[in-house]
């Protein structure tokens, strides 16, 4: 006898399909409300601009060293005058607070040797350097007259807000076709 207590009948197992289908209702509950109350902020948006070609490129070293070989993106004959003569801001990156703006520099064509320094973010603030940039480049536009272009180059080390800024002023001082330019692969050395 106590062997057949032991050999019980088996039990019914449990019907999953009504155990999963309110969970996945409620799933996909879950994801069409975070899609329909999602919205992107303004800083994931669409930023037009082009990448224009550097004005100083590498050139072909003695030893043959392929990094210093580096081939232009766009040849030389489909590269478009206005954009290579268009004005430039350069923003170097402070050395000691990485990523932070150190001076910012506009050359105002391709016929200046040297960029003109427009402001010192070192020693004044990031807002006043800001302010004083949007200054020159509303005296350059108002200089230039129909020019709508302007390029941006930027330290490789300078963080993405900051370039960003740069861009929100050169829109904003009447320039809407911004190009950027890669960094250099060599960097100058502050004076």
């Amino acid at each position: 006898m106590s062997s057949r207590r032991h050999q019980q009948q088996p039990t019914p197992g449990v019907n999953l399909g009504l155990i999963i289908t309110p969970m996945l209702d409620m799933s996909f509950q879950i994801l069409s409300f975070f899609i329909m109350v999602y919205h992107p902020s303004a800083l994931e948006g669409h930023i037009s601009g082009s990448l224009a070609p550097p004005e100083i490129t590498a050139v072909k070293a003695k030893e043959n060293n392929p990094m210093d070989i580096i081939p232009p993106s766009v040849p030389e004959e489909l590269l478009l005058p206005e954009i290579q003569e268009a004005p430039t801001v350069l923003v170097t990156a402070d050395r000691e607070n990485q990523g932070q703006p150190a001076k910012i520099y506009l050359k105002r064509d391709k016929t200046q040797t040297e960029p003109a320094e427009v402001a010192d973010a070192v020693t004044t603030n990031w807002k006043q350097a800001q302010a004083d940039l949007a200054r020159e480049l509303r005296r350059v536009k108002n200089d230039a007259g129909d020019q709508s272009n302007i390029k941006i180059e930027a330290d490789g080390e300078l963080r993405q807000e900051f370039v960003m800024a740069v861009y929100d002023i050169c829109k904003h001082s009447g320039f809407p076709k911004v190009h950027f330019v890669p960094p250099p692969q060599l960097r100058k050395t502050e004076k």
